[in-house]
């Protein structure tokens, strides 16, 4: 037998070597999950992978319903790393996970809801705090569920309503958060059943602003405003679960642009309210704010603003040299927000 046959890789007495080794468990690593065989990978490890992916369509299932959103993000548990009290041995600081938490879901939906999720919110609003069950989908272009993400006990924390602006060609929408108490990963469980109506797309154009005594017609701009509900985690005995406790829900103040030639009747309200110091309750003011649809003839949304109070007025900043419209930028606090479908 020649000497170098002991060399060759098809010799049968050879122990192969460590990269031959790893590269033939690579191999069937690879086949196993290629074909789908049993166990290889958990349910839940298969859906957290499945849901690190881009899915085509993102879904809210909330009472059974359905409900397309624009995306989706968050809701994973997460724990925190908790330090313990410095020790001189071993001559560093000792860290260890602490109980799971549910991150918040931060969700982009459509301005005009359905039932389910339009009462969820006004809800909220109306400081009604409701609890729900449902679930977070993400499925394939033909509706093929990829991954689910279940949720319990969530609440609202926040809400936030998108700008509105005359010159602006894109469409808006809401953004969501709330709050489970605790979520599971899970796989898909085949094909959803897609809702018979399609969600209404708002530009963020289409918007009309009534203040009572006060000139409107000339709003360019409505800035971004956000509701935000503030949350106690309350610790259940020896569980590694947390019950969040509502607290008070914050209300923003609302900010809006408008062409210095029609400001007259705000700078007169300004002048009550601020400078001349009638900042009582009976100079305050109602405004809604209504969300059309491309006629500009139907309502869609119509947001309630109650107890408004103006407190800064001033021009906006012009550069020098430039040809523009002379504008205006007037802030208002406000108490409580509430919202109503329109007939659209």
């Amino acid at each position: 037998m020649d000497s170098n046959d002991s060399n060759h890789p098809g010799n049968k007495n050879e122990r192969p070597s460590r990269r031959e080794f790893l590269t033939r468990v690579g191999f069937m690593a690879g086949g196993m999950a290629l074909f789908g065989l049993p166990n290889f990978r958990s349910s839940g490890a298969q859906a957290a992978l499945q849901s690190s992916m881009t899915g085509a369509h993102s879904m809210l299932e909330l009472e059974g319903e359905v409900i397309p959103v624009k995306s989706v993000d968050g809701g994973f548990p997460k724990a925190d790393v908790i330090l313990d009290p410095p020790n001189s041995v071993p001559p560093f600081v000792k860290k260890h996970v602490g109980p799971p938490r549910s991150q918040e879901v931060v969700m982009e939906c459509f301005p005009i809801m359905p039932k389910q999720l339009l009462e969820w919110v006004t809800n909220t609003l109306n400081m009604n705090f409701i609890r729900k069950n449902g679930a977070v989908i993400t499925t394939d272009f033909n509706y093929v569920e990829q991954s689910r993400l279940q949720f319990n006990n969530a609440v609202i924390t926040e809400i936030g309503f998108p700008a509105c602006e005359g010159a602006s060609k894109d469409p808006g929408f809401l953004t969501l958060k709330f709050a489970p108490e605790f979520t599971t990963p899970l796989a898909g469980k085949g094909t959803v059943t897609t809702p018979k109506s399609t969600q209404k797309i708002w530009p963020k154009s289409n918007y009309r602003l009534a203040i009572p005594g006060l000139d409107c017609t000339q709003v360019s701009k409505i800035e971004a405003f956000t509701v935000k509900q503030k949350f106690a985690p309350e610790a259940i005995g020896l569980a590694r679960d947390f019950v969040k406790q509502p607290g008070t829900l914050e209300f923003p103040n609302l900010a809006l642009t408008l062409s210095e030639s029609s400001a007259g009747t705000f700078y007169a309200w300004f002048q009550d309210m601020v400078l001349r110091g009638k900042a009582g309750e009976e100079s305050e003011k109602i405004g809604t704010l209504e969300l059309l649809d491309p006629t500009l003839t139907t309502t869609l949304l119509t947001i309630t603003f109650n107890h408004l109070g103006i407190f800064a007025f001033g021009p906006e900043k012009v550069a020098a040299g430039t040809d523009t419209i002379r504008r205006v930028k007037v802030e208002m606090y406000c108490e409580q927000i509430t919202i109503a479908p329109g007939k659209g």
